[in-house]
């Protein structure tokens, strides 16, 4: 009453805290005190006034745009480094050759697959000639050809895309291919850049399927049907 709240504001009184106060005291203006009712709280983040953990935590997030692929990256069936390396390639932050070099930490920014083009996340995995072929190797046993990348789009967008044509059991299928083969493609890019032997399509393929079998005994089951036609193809 009498705004004797007032009375209790101790600390720097900064321009900062000066403003604050002006502002909770325009604000109380308004408010009467009814002695009769008792005191609650409001929690203004939750629909129903209510605190919950969860409505504070999603209010952590209140006004953030949303990554592109990143939902569904969380629910793909792969092993958790694998998921996190993704994680960083829709974002964009893998040290490619290009960021190496925008970054001054190297001379070159040309991609180490193909030796064509400036090496970023979209390009490694969709535009280069190098893992457009291997791609199109381990998508035609399987009879999906027509999902190879033809284009250096983006890759959370292509994915999304690629996973809207396919019913929801071929989706969990390409979404774990589609991080296994990135990853590959990744180990073979770091071999090249660290001057360790270098690999032909056809090795680069037989190391996904390798890899591939691996992740089914791991129990990340949806590539095992594929692993299978795989390794009969190859035989």
């Amino acid at each position: 009453q009498g705004h004797r709240w007032a009375r209790d504001i101790n600390g720097a009184t900064t321009a900062q805290v000066l403003r604050d106060c002006l502002r909770l005291w325009l604000l109380l203006r308004s408010v009467v005190l009814q002695p009769s009712q008792p005191d609650h709280f409001v929690w203004k983040w939750s629909s129903n006034g209510s605190y919950s953990a969860s409505a504070t935590y999603k209010a952590f997030f209140n006004g953030a745009s949303q990554l592109a692929g990143a939902k569904e990256l969380w629910a793909v069936r792969a092993p958790p480094r694998v998921k996190l390396f993704f994680w960083y390639v829709l974002h964009r932050r893998l040290w490619t050759s290009e960021r190496r070099a925008r970054h001054g930490l190297q001379n070159s920014d040309v991609c180490a697959l193909c030796d064509q083009a400036p090496e970023t996340c979209r390009h490694l995995i969709l535009g280069c000639v190098f893992s457009r072929a291997v791609w199109v190797a381990l998508l035609h046993p399987i009879h999906l050809l027509v999902l190879a990348p033809d284009s250096e789009a983006d890759i959370a967008e292509w994915w999304l895309q690629q996973r809207r044509r396919l019913d929801g059991a071929s989706r969990t299928l390409i979404d774990s291919l589609l991080l296994l083969i990135a990853w590959s493609l990744w180990k073979e890019r770091n071999n090249r850049t660290f001057g360790r032997p270098t690999s032909s399509v056809h090795s680069v393929v037989q190391a996904v399927i390798r890899e591939g079998q691996d992740w089914v005994l791991g129990g990340f089951t949806p590539v095992g049907e594929i692993a299978q036609v795989w390794s009969q193809d190859s035989a």
